[in-house]
């Protein structure tokens, strides 16, 4: 009895050891399934291609037909001092820059039209967009001083990497490149968006020839890019190009949602997709930690803002350009808050 017993015993400990070997075997397989997928995904992203520095004798100064006589000489500018030490970066916080550009003009690095700060806090559970002028005026390291998209076509990311560092005392991590028709077939591939008109944005839109309601829209690439570069309506609490940047933000705000609610499998699949469209100086390994700390956060509320805020600054024409100069000094204690999601709009 008591052998049969001891045999029961030693038979119901190999079914069980069979049985979790067994549920091993299956991870191990599916996790080999899913890092050549990975793997496979990854293979498609473009490397943001390294660009030699424009010779500072080429430099140039995108002037304005309407800006009229300057108000201010280049050399009336008060600069703050440069932060002395190092810049300091809470922990857990990831600092990715996207750069958006224009490049219908081929074989020419243009300026960049649009440059969003995406701050992910993994402490927290986090994201905070930030937009940052391109009318701002700023110091650009072995140039004049110029609007900051100028950084960008004079030395590419790292240049205005270097120069968001040196006016507000931000380090950057890892840089997205996209240009708009990029930025369009993205959209297009996630099956639209959601996007929100007020009644002015809605009547302006109609009168463009695209069929919109005031409330919430769904739409695809063409119109959302559209409604991302318009300048020429408020927003609710914006005008002009602070409108514009208001709208980009709402648009990438609107991308992040419809990803993450798509569902793994998809997004997987659509990854590859996606990742063509781009260009980064992240490696594969960086790239699955930002989706997978993606997925763990609420991304239906991402902190918007953008630099300069509320009374940093004066509008200035110099060298024929109309600029935003700001007060680095208000402006980079603001950015500072703004990572932290502590800044009170």
């Amino acid at each position: 009895m008591a052998d049969r017993d001891k045999k029961k015993k030693r038979g119901g400990r190999r079914l069980v050891l069979v049985g979790t070997l067994s549920v091993v075997a299956v991870m191990l397989i599916l996790a080999c399934v899913a890092a050549f997928a990975v793997n496979h995904v990854m293979s498609s992203i473009s490397e943001i291609e390294e660009v030699e520095l424009l010779d500072p004798e080429s430099e140039d100064f995108e002037t304005d037909e309407d800006a009229g006589e300057d108000s201010m000489d280049p050399d009336e500018v008060e600069w703050a001092e440069d932060v002395e030490e190092e810049t300091e970066k809470s922990a857990g916080v990831t600092n990715i820059l996207l750069i958006g550009q224009d490049t219908r003009t081929t074989g020419a690095r243009e300026r960049s039209d649009s440059m969003i700060l995406i701050s992910i806090n993994d402490d927290t559970d986090e994201v905070n967009m930030i937009s940052i002028m391109r009318d701002l005026y700023v110091q650009i390291p072995g140039y004049s001083d110029n609007r900051i998209n100028a950084a960008y076509q004079f030395g590419g990311a790292t240049l205005l990497d270097e120069v968001i560092e040196k006016n507000f005392g931000v380090t950057i991590d890892y840089n997205v490149e996209i240009d708009f028709s990029g930025f369009q077939s993205v959209i297009d591939l996630l099956g639209g968006v959601d996007i929100t008109l007020t009644s002015t944005e809605a009547s302006y839109f109609r009168a463009q020839g695209y069929s919109v309601s005031e409330g919430t829209n769904h739409v695809y690439g063409e119109f959302a890019l559209v409604y991302a570069r318009t300048r020429y309506v408020s927003t609710a609490t914006e005008a002009n190009d602070f409108g514009r940047t208001q709208r980009q933000r709402a648009v990438i705000t609107s991308i992040f949602n419809a990803y993450k609610d798509v569902g793994l499998a998809t997004q997987i699949s659509l990854l590859d997709d996606i990742l063509e469209l781009v260009s980064t100086d992240m490696t594969n390994t960086e790239i699955l930690s930002m989706l997978y700390l993606a997925q763990s956060m609420d991304l239906s509320e991402l902190g918007s803002y953008r630099i300069p805020v509320d009374g940093s600054y004066t509008n200035q024409t110099i060298r024929g350009m109309s600029v935003l100069v700001p007060d680095l000094t208000v402006n980079r204690a603001a950015i500072k808050e703004m990572i932290a999601g502590t800044y009170e709009q």
